[in-house]
């Protein structure tokens, strides 16, 4: 699909980085988001070598206006997007325990994981390409899973990854007619800044699992939750 167009966030680093690299590589025109520049150098590498397919949106996910303005310019370009993936997320490392947990960066986790993919899917959802089948990924977690079993830990990003997890399922309910396709994707324990070196999953590896998940994503399928193995895991 070369003449595709998909939209990701936070995709200076990790794993958006590496998906933006992936679909770069497999003809698709991206816009990658970031909230700055200077933690952008691989972006800006990648725009020298895929001038006329990598477009680089400086956005805020926890900044609703941002997202409104980011929205407003890309339909002034009449930009149709076939892709959305919800990507940026945000761990409160420290909130291991209730007895020390800190509010502002469990805050964060809801921002950044669940109520920022949320805003920006309303805002984005008038420019998706709906002449065919269209899809939304939220990168999730295993660890906002109801079902499986759980360690204690990270009461926010769990928490918040559990609403990103609802999310999904809401919005496949109510685009099912509309002809776009949602799923929650879990990437597995990866090596990022987030993920920590000792992570058992390269980026690589996890991108191109993602990327098997959306490619596999349909209305039959719609509203699941899937490891990047293409394991369907329970919410």
């Amino acid at each position: 699909m070369s003449n595709a167009v998909i939209l990701i966030t936070g995709a200076n680093r990790g794993i958006g980085f590496e998906l933006t690299r992936q679909y770069l590589i497999n003809g698709w025109t991206v816009i990658a988001t970031c909230r700055n520049l200077e933690t952008a150098a691989g972006l800006i590498s990648l725009k020298g070598k895929f001038p006329d397919k990598l477009f680089i949106e400086l956005m805020d996910i926890t900044c609703p206006e941002k997202i409104k303005g980011l929205a407003s310019k890309l339909s002034e370009e009449n930009i149709k997007l076939d892709l959305i993936v919800n990507n940026a997320g945000y761990l409160d490392r420290e909130n291991k325990s209730i007895h020390t947990i800190n509010y502002a960066n469990a805050e964060m986790c809801f921002k950044v994981n669940s109520l920022g993919p949320l805003y920006l899917t309303h805002c984005l959802l008038p420019l998706m390409n709906k002449k065919r089948l269209c899809k939304i990924a939220v990168i999730s977690s295993a660890m906002g899973s109801l079902s499986l079993e759980q360690s204690v830990d990270w009461y926010g990003y769990r928490m918040s990854k559990a609403a990103a997890n609802m999310l999904v399922v809401n919005l496949s309910k109510e685009l099912v007619n509309d002809n776009v396709a949602v799923v929650a994707v879990h990437p597995g324990w990866v090596q990022t800044d987030m993920g920590g070196s000792t992570a058992s999953e390269n980026v690589v590896d996890s991108a191109l699992g993602v990327m098997k998940v959306i490619l596999n994503l349909s209305i039959d399928n719609t509203g699941n939750l899937y490891s990047f193995n293409g394991e369907e895991l329970p919410f």
